[in-house]
């Protein structure tokens, strides 16, 4: 079923099918919540609580979906748990981004962004573990190339360079290839 027929089944009060629909996303919520400290009662409360948001913001007028329903869902989902675990003191730092202010049209993410990220995370798991490694302390952790050649027995700095180098290039060949696919 396709985003636009979901919404519509909505506006035209016809949910069941809709919601039907939309729950076979409750696996991943379930994950989520459970993976951090939650339970699977907690985790359908906070479920239900989000199907009942979407269908209140599908119903209005103004609503524009700007990314995928499965995706507004998800990040309505985790927002919600978010400050459930807030309000219970389980989280003592609060990350940024969930500081900032959510309007109707932030809530889910940006389509554009979620494909980057598929993307990276599909070159990520495609590189060696050489240049995963080469990466994280470079690109992570802010090592200086010259304790990244020690750490990881490269000769010279810049035989490490040139290992970077080579794994920089791997990354876009396979960035082209997953974007081509």
């Amino acid at each position: 079923m396709k985003d636009e027929q979901i919404i519509s089944q909505i506006r035209q009060g016809k949910r069941n099918k809709a919601v039907r629909f939309l729950y076979k996303e409750f696996p991943k919520i379930k994950a989520l919540i459970c993976s951090s400290g939650g339970d699977e009662a907690i985790a359908q409360e906070i479920f239900h609580d989000s199907l009942i948001l979407i269908i209140e913001k599908v119903l209005d007028p103004k609503f524009v979906l700007t990314s995928k329903l499965t995706t507004y869902l998800y990040g309505v989902n985790r927002f919600l748990w978010k400050n459930q675990l807030r309000k219970q003191n389980k989280i003592h730092e609060l990350e940024w981004s969930d500081t900032l202010i959510i309007s109707e049209e932030d809530l889910g993410y940006n389509e554009e962004k979620e494909e980057k990220l598929k993307l990276l995370e599909g070159v990520l798991t495609s590189i060696t573990e050489k240049c995963k490694a080469i990466f994280e302390l470079f690109y992570f952790q802010k090592w200086k190339m010259k304790d990244i050649a020690e750490k990881l027995g490269y000769t010279s700095v810049n035989s490490a360079k040139t290992q970077k180098y080579k794994c920089v290039e791997q990354a876009v060949k396979l960035a082209n290839q997953f974007k081509h696919s």
